[in-house]
């Protein structure tokens, strides 16, 4: 696997900038660096600067946002759900802006393990500059990213690794445009930075023994790759693009202006750069799959429920007609529930018995069945018959035991086929029925 850092560039100091939101010259000043990584460590492979567009693809990505664009302080919180305390947070965190609060995106980090809950630390963003980041990291392709101040990768004071000389200290500064910038990393969850215009060090009392560490990559993979494996709440949880309000819920979803052009989520946009495993790029495509398969299921459902009412309404046409040339005896008989046979049938088998008593031929009559089995017969590639009883209307027969028997899936295909209906009485055994089976529920 691999990791991509991203180091954001520091939002302009110019106050024009910030009022206007137009940012489009740092566009190319990201700063990256690719590494091929493992369980262990991480082992540089590439860098460079430029705009995302020219960033290459990750399996995961460390964004590392300025700490001299966030402000970082520590609050008593309401004991609330995580939305309402979204909600309550500005007010909350007024009085610590100098700018109006309706300009700054207020965010709580996860709570830290063993601290009470009301105590939490909040991040406080310029909101023009976040929102403009977010659309920049937008075009990365990649399974899984994170946006955190880039403080948090230092080591605290304390840090073992801070006393072998290995990890950096807790102290980094920068230089940007003649100003040099300070990042100290305070404790687990508090950064703090400040510009000095003067290339004198003018550091605080507190940090006179501190050397600070000049940002390069040497120090900030090894230090990338060990946040990025902690599992810790406080240090795990913290991803400042879930500060990002939600897209809400609305009747768009369900109208025209949507389905003609759906908003996918977080990136709302895909990028220049697309690729076949990015997950955004298939959001358009299932989403018109669901409803074509939605729309063909629902389709079959109407026309089979249509063919099911159309059935019914034949049969019992069918019915109905019957019914008015039966006798008034067998009326009585099925008014009385006796016999399984539908109306239909037994005015067939009266119409054969008639047909009988004047003397003219019918299709129930012996030849003709013996004719019509004769057909299946020879269809069949049988030679002979071992068992056939006629009953007068219908023929039960068994073909003679071979040692290829026939399956009886096969055998009413291919009567079905000859325009007769057989039904299988199990055991090798059949019926022939007259008529092509009219009237008759096999």
């Amino acid at each position: 696997m691999n990791l991509l850092i991203i180091h954001c560039p520091v939002k302009p100091f110019s106050e024009t900038a910030i009022s206007d939101g137009d940012f489009a010259s740092l566009r190319d000043s990201f700063e990256w660096c690719l590494c091929e990584t493992n369980s262990i460590h991480a082992q540089y492979q590439s860098s460079g600067i430029g705009s995302i567009d020219s960033i290459p693809y990750a399996d995961e990505v460390l964004v590392l946002m300025p700490t001299l664009d966030i402000r970082l302080i520590e609050i008593r919180v309401p004991l609330v759900k995580n939305k309402k305390l979204q909600q309550v947070l500005p007010n909350l965190v007024e009085d610590e802006v100098l700018d109006s609060i309706e300009n700054a995106l207020v965010y709580a980090l996860p709570p830290l393990p063993g601290q009470a809950s009301s105590l939490r630390t909040v991040a406080i963003i310029n909101r023009s500059w976040f929102y403009w980041l977010t659309k920049q990291l937008r075009g990365i392709l990649t399974q899984r990213i994170r946006l955190i101040p880039d403080c948090m990768i230092l080591p605290l004071q304390n840090d073992s690794g801070v006393l072998r000389g290995n990890a950096g200290t807790c102290l980094a500064v920068q230089e940007n445009n003649g100003a040099i910038i300070y990042t100290w990393h305070k404790t687990a969850q508090i950064g703090i930075s400040w510009v000095e215009q003067s290339d004198t060090e003018q550091l605080p009392s507190l940090l006179q023994n501190i050397k600070p560490s000049k940002w390069s990559w040497s120090w900030m993979i090894e230090n990338s790759f060990a946040f990025s494996r902690r599992t810790d709440v406080g240090a795990a949880g913290i991803n400042l693009l879930l500060a990002a309000p939600a897209p809400s819920k609305s009747i768009k979803k369900i109208s025209l202006d949507w389905l003609i052009n759906p908003v996918a989520p977080l990136a709302h946009s895909l990028s220049q750069n697309t690729s076949w495993i990015d997950r955004g790029l298939w959001i358009t495509p299932a989403r018109w799959a669901i409803y074509a398969v939605s729309s063909i299921m629902l389709g079959l459902g109407i026309y089979a429920s249509w063919l099911g009412i159309d059935n019914w309404r034949w049969h019992r046409n069918m019915e109905l007609s019957a019914a008015q040339f039966l006798t008034p005896e067998i009326i009585t008989l099925l008014a009385q529930g006796k016999g399984n046979n539908s109306i239909t049938e037994v005015f067939i088998k009266q119409a054969t018995q008639e047909a009988r008593n004047k003397g003219l031929p019918t299709d129930a009559d012996f030849v003709a069945m013996t004719g019509k089995l004769q057909q299946l017969k020879t269809a069949l590639g049988k030679e002979s018959i071992n068992n056939l009883e006629y009953n007068g209307y219908y023929i039960d027969f068994e073909f003679k035991p071979t040692s290829n028997l026939i399956d009886a899936g096969e055998v009413i295909k291919k009567a079905k086929d000859l325009g007769l209906v057989v039904a299988n009485l199990g055991n090798n055994r059949y019926r022939l029925l007259p008529y092509s089976g009219l009237g008759a529920n096999t």
